[in-house]
Order: C-alpha cells, then structure tokens, then sequence
C-alpha cells in the first residue's frame, strides 16, 4: 500500500467535524509523553472552541478502563494514543480514535475484513508505518488543525510526542511527508527550531556540555567511557569555554557551566571534531559519531534552561509525571493530569512538582533496574526475574516497567546484565496496580524490547505479543521493536511458552529475499 496522505488528510477533516458537533467532549488518553502530548493538543483545541470537556488518562483500554469511559455523560470520545486493538468494541460508541498502534491482528490485508475503522485516524490505515511516520500526538494534531488553522500553534506537541515515541531514533530525525507537515507549522509558528547535523544527545539543555558528552548512552554504546574531567579536558585542548562568561544567571540552566545549546555552532563544530580525535586515539569507532548525528528539535518560546525548551527533555518530563497521574489503584488523577498538561500548553512556566517528578521517576527506574536480579533464557526469547523464589514478577510500579526493559536491554560494557542476549528479545513483567483487589485475580503488564536490527530478521514484537497474550485469555500489541501486553498473573508460563513460539515460527518464516 502506498502512502496515502490525501487520503489521510480528508479522514482528519471528516473526523473534525465530528468534534465540532458535539456539546461536550471526554477526552482520554495515554499515560506516556506521547498520550499527555496528545491530551494537551485536544484540550488545546477544545479550549479555542469553546467546548465543554474533561480529560482522563488511562495506562491502557482493558475492559475496566473501556467499562469506565462508557458511562461518561459527555456527547462523545476523543481517544488519544490507545484504542487502536479496542476498535471494534469502540466502533457503536460515539468517538473518534487518533491513534498509530497496529490495529488487528493478521495484518493490514484483514482490515477489510473489519468495520468501524471509519472513526479512526492512524497512519497505518493509509499505507505509513505508525512506529515512525506519526505517533498519537500527531493523529491528534491533524484533526486539532483541521478543527482550526489556529491550532497550528499546537504543532510543536506532535513533535515532543513523536520524540518521546522514539520516533527520530535510527533515521537522523523524524521522517515522511506527515512529519515534514508538522516540522513544517511549527516552524512557521516560530515555535520550533531545527538544528541538523548535531548530536542529538539527551542533556542538551540542563546538563552541562561535558555532562552531555560523558553521560550519553550512544557513546557508551561504542566504549567510550571518559569521565567528565577528561571531557572537559577536552574542551580545554579545544580552546571552548566551558564556564559561562560574566558569571551563572538563575533559571539559565542552573549552574554557571555552559551546556551543549549555549555553544556557538562553530564551536560544536569543534568540540565533534575533538571528540572524534578522541574516539580514534582510543582505538574505537571515531566514524560512528557521523553515524550518530541527526536533527535536533528546539522550541525557542520557552525560557532557556528549561526541561521544555528541547523535545528530549520535554518528553522526559511529560514521561516522569505521567507515571504518576494514576492514583495506587492505577485510576486516573485529574488534578494530576490537569497540572502536566498546563505545563505542556504555557511556554513559560513549568511547575516545580514537574521537575521533582523527574527526579523520582529517575530514582525509582534507578532501584527498578537494581531489582532485576538475573535474565533467564528460552529458545527465541529471554526474560527478567527478580530475586530468587519471588516469581516472574519484578516489584515495581508497571507504568514505568517498559522504562526499565530498554534500559537493561541499553546496558553496555561492565553495567550489562550478565547473559543478556543482544540477540534476542527481552521480556519483562509486573504485576498491575490495583488488579488484585476485591479477591480478583491479578493481571500482569509485560513490556518486550528488542534492538532494531532484529526486524531485518523478520521479527515483529507488536505481532507476536498479540498473539501470544490472546491464547492465554489477555490482550497487547504494539510496535516492531517495543510492545507489551496485560495477561492473567495464572498465565505467565503458558504465555512465555506462546511468545517463544511466536517469535520461533517469524524467524522461520523470514526470507532475507523478500
């Protein structure tokens, strides 16, 4: 199928309308940066129409979550980031669906086979790949904007949901004529800015340039395991200044280090061409660097220093609160909800309970990660286990349990998990917040992750963890390369055994030919 932007464009237009004739929206969405990013897009444009609403952020559409929303008193549903698997029980009710997860199981030749695809905007209807020519936030975006061109000041949003999504990783930016679209209003709403050809490093705008450097997993990727006092040497030999001249301004970036966004173009320049020196000395791959360089997405409305001046760390903010908008019963928090989406739509402010967020959710995936006690093996899979005569189940909060499955999957060198198979799917599980209570039994969230190149082998993660999480009475779905699942805690081992299966009979259904 063919990329069918038209095609895309006129559903968002058709879709608008529908939000337009209502009397009262609900809207709900995703708890990740990409579903907050979608939410205040709506709210957005709900505001500009004067249109009464609500927001309710949910971690997924289970049968609970889809019990809940059926009984809200508003006209209709604005489903945000989710719903893509849900469509057909979503298809009677009164809503639309901006979304860009797989739909059905079986692939896009069933999806014919279906009704009720009509209220949905999702790029994979439309012959694009939802991993990475358009994220939640984005479907959201086309119909705010046909809702009202003046909602064109919404773009930059698409771009930090996109981002948060990991969208941009693997091909130097966001890419396909949807993205360009988005890049495009942003840009000339001036409330976007691209810088290309840069390392795109998380840090550009809170850690200081050496921190950027000596902390960024890419290098560590490759071995590079400089401290930061030998970075800054670096800078030092490199004649680029560090320090800010005329002394540390409070609100511009915290400390009177300069960071990677302070340094001239020309002396970014130098510092790739020091660093890339550096790497040769060192006996590793200094031609990676190249590799690694890509755009950069900046929004200049908001006051430097801030999380939310570039789309890394504005992501990485919106993730930490969004892991706890929910309440420990795992429902939605309004006031919470509320909060994280007005620090999305003011450029000029960012709450302090945001930036404290951050730091928990940095320190409870720090002690996440130390619970992973080993990884266990099967044939085409692997999977973490906590400590010994515990279960399957890791002892963390589930919102960030996919958080924790990359970043052990990420680890490199002397912090690597040992016996992780780079070569092979990571399975991870947690039990969900508030699915045991009243006697019932527990559900468990698995996150799967797996590195990129295992797709060149015939791998599709959001394929078979669908599969396999239907055969033993659950549901999932999800991208290529990172997916997850809500199965019965009773069910794990059935369901390892599926996934195993699962991923044995793709690899042997590959043909490199194809």
């Amino acid at each position: 199928m063919s990329e069918d932007v038209e095609g895309f464009l006129d559903r968002a237009r058709r879709l608008a309308e529908v939000v337009r004739s209502a009397g009262s929206v609900a809207v709900v969405s995703h708890i990740d940066a990409d579903g907050i990013a979608s939410a205040a897009i709506a709210k957005g444009a709900l505001e500009l129409l004067e249109v009464p609403h609500r927001l309710q952020f949910v971690p997924s559409l289970g049968e609970g979550e889809m019990h809940a929303i059926s009984l809200f008193p508003e006209d209709m549903l604005w489903i945000c980031d989710l719903g893509a698997s849900c469509c057909q029980s979503m298809a009677a009710q009164h809503c639309i669906i901006a979304d860009h997860h797989r739909l059905f199981e079986g692939g896009q030749a069933r999806l014919d086979q279906f009704g009720g695809t009509g209220h949905m905007l999702n790029p994979l209807l439309f012959g694009m790949d939802g991993s990475y020519h358009l994220s939640g936030a984005g479907n959201t975006y086309f119909v705010a904007r046909e809702l009202d061109p003046r909602n064109r000041r919404l773009a930059y949003l698409s771009v930090v949901g996109a981002v948060g999504d990991m969208q941009d990783r693997g091909h130097g930016g966001l890419i396909g004529p949807l993205h360009e679209m988005v890049i495009e209003d942003a840009r000339a709403t001036g409330s976007l800015k691209v810088e290309k050809g840069e390392l795109p490093f998380f840090g550009w705008v809170t850690r200081s340039a050496a921190a950027m450097l000596a902390f960024s997993n890419d290098l560590k990727g490759i071995g590079y395991s400089d401290t930061i006092k030998e970075v800054a040497a670096l800078f030092h030999e490199a004649r680029v200044p560090l320090k800010r001249s005329g002394g540390y301004q409070k609100g511009e970036g915290g400390t009177g280090w300069r960071s990677w966004s302070e340094l001239e173009p020309s002396e970014r320049r130098i510092m790739m061409i020091s660093l890339r020196e550096r790497l040769e000395r060192l006996g590793l791959d200094h031609q990676s660097l190249d590799r690694m360089l890509g755009d950069v997405y900046l929004f200049p409305e908001h006051p430097p220093g801030s999380p939310t001046r570039e789309a890394k760390e504005f992501a990485t903010l919106l993730n930490a609160s969004g892991r706890y908008i929910l309440t420990p019963q795992g429902e939605g928090d309004e006031e919470r909800g509320d909060l994280i989406v007005k620090v999305c739509l003011n450029p000029r402010i960012y709450s302090e309970t945001a930036l404290q967020n951050v730091e928990n959710h940095k320190g409870n995936i720090r002690e996440g990660v130390r619970k992973v006690h080993r990884v266990e093996q099967k044939v085409h899979i692997q999977y973490l286990m906590p400590k010994p005569k515990s279960g399957y189940c890791l002892k963390v909060n589930d919102t960030i349990l996919g958080i924790i499955t990359s970043m052990v999957l990420d680890q490199r060198g002397g912090d690597a998990l040992q016996g992780l198979d780079p070569d092979k799917p990571l399975v991870a599980m947690a039990e969900k917040m508030g699915s045991s209570e009243m006697g019932k039994d527990p559900m468990v969230k698995v996150s799967t992750r797996m590195n990129r190149e295992l797709v060149n082998r015939g791998i599709n993660l959001g394929k078979a963890i669908g599969q396999a999480s239907i055969q033993v009475g659950g549901g999932g779905g999800g991208h290529d390369v990172a997916a997850g699942a809500n199965i019965p805690k009773k069910k794990i081992r059935k369901f390892l055994e599926a996934l195993d299966e699962e991923i044995g009979q793709q690899l042997s259904r590959f043909s490199p030919s194809r």
